[in-house]
């Protein structure tokens, strides 16, 4: 079944170490904020012999330990905060967590997944990437460890491992919607997409398209739209690019994240175009602390993100129910959560938490 969660802020929460998935290490510096990169592959289907040894009924008894493996691409903001701050809540609610690195790949992913599984002794493992892992996410379960995959829907999923995911058309929409508003009559704009075939970049630019059609904005003229995969610095290269070859004419920037948001603004700013309410509007995505200054600074009018804290909630939900349990290891719960929006009106409250959490940077 598929819930719809709506956002609440944490409590304020600290950095804690990381844990690779073979050693401990010091916490990663916040890499420019991304999503995952490549487009989604399909997964072979399930392990019959695994299958096999699951016990027929109401399921595989859940491993009662409390404790929880977040498998996760470190480097990246949003994965590394989003880590850090449901490993917190789970320590406040007295579980452990370890956080395990795959670094973007995702035969890591499978390497850290089968950690878990030697490991013997998770009670939830939350992983994310591009791929289902079917195969290994059958043995955890069938060992009474259960399993769920967030920030990305894939078909292998389906009524097998739970999926929880915020919603990206929603993201798209919200800032479009506020461009829709504002663009002036006969605007301009360039879009700044991330990955091909991603599933978040399939939602954010179904959003920003239908927020404008919606919006009754049929004289907005897009001249050019470009997969960037979320880089700042190939936003950069292509908004000179886009510069050079339309000048002024170019009214707005709607952008899939922040990051490549404030790489075309610094070619606008590199140009001497003026951004903002008196010049070029820019919208991004992700709502990261360099993305709210740039909200707070009036370069960027608005962005929008996938809370963090409903993830982490999520988590302790989910470890609650499966210690008491109320869930089995086999048993899936599909969660999807609503994004939020960030403007001139509530960038300072999103400031602060990133300043209180040390993820001012």
């Amino acid at each position: 079944m598929k819930k719809r969660i709506a956002l609440l802020l944490a409590a304020a929460m600290t950095i804690s170490m990381l844990a690779g998935c073979g050693s401990k290490e010091e916490p990663a510096a916040d890499a420019p904020a991304s999503t995952e990169e490549d487009a989604e592959a399909p997964a072979e289907g399930g392990d019959a012999e695994a299958e096999a040894e699951a016990p027929a009924g109401d399921g595989v008894a859940a491993n009662t330990t409390g404790k929880v493996a977040f498998v996760t691409w470190q480097s990246d903001a949003w994965h590394h905060q989003t880590a850090l701050i449901t490993q917190q809540a789970l320590e406040e609610a007295g579980y452990t967590c370890d956080l395990l690195d795959t670094k973007g790949d995702d035969a890591e992913v499978l390497a850290c997944l089968e950690n878990c599984l030697s490991a013997g002794d998770y009670t939830l493992v939350i992983y994310a990437g591009n791929v289902a892992q079917p195969d290994v996410c059958q043995r955890l379960m069938a060992a009474g460890t259960s399993c769920v995959q967030y920030s990305t829907e894939l078909e292998d999923n389906k009524d097998f491992i739970s999926t929880w995911i915020c919603s990206e058309y929603d993201l798209g929409y919200l800032v479009s919607q506020r461009a829709a508003k504002e663009l002036p009559e006969n605007a301009n704009v360039v879009l700044l997409r991330g990955v091909e075939g991603y599933s978040g970049s399939i939602g954010r630019g179904n959003g920003f398209h239908a927020a404008l059609e919606e919006e009754g904005r049929d004289d907005v003229t897009i001249l050019e739209e470009k997969y960037l995969k979320f880089q700042k610095m190939d936003a950069m290269t292509t908004m000179e690019d886009w510069i050079t070859k339309y000048g002024d004419e170019i009214d707005g920037v709607i952008s899939e994240n922040d990051d490549m948001a404030l790489g075309a603004i610094e070619a606008l700013q590199g140009a001497n175009i003026p951004v903002g309410k008196d010049g070029v509007l820019v919208y991004g995505i992700d709502g990261l602390y360099a993305g709210c200054m740039g909200v707070k600074e009036g370069k960027i009018q608005a962005s929008a993100l996938q809370s963090s804290d409903a993830y982490a909630e999520a988590a302790v939900e989910r470890v609650n129910k499966l210690v008491n349990g109320e869930m089995k290891a086999t048993d899936y719960e599909d969660l999807v959560f609503d994004a939020a929006y960030i403007d001139e009106t509530n960038v300072d409250e999103f400031i602060a938490k990133y300043e209180k959490l040390g993820l001012a940077q």
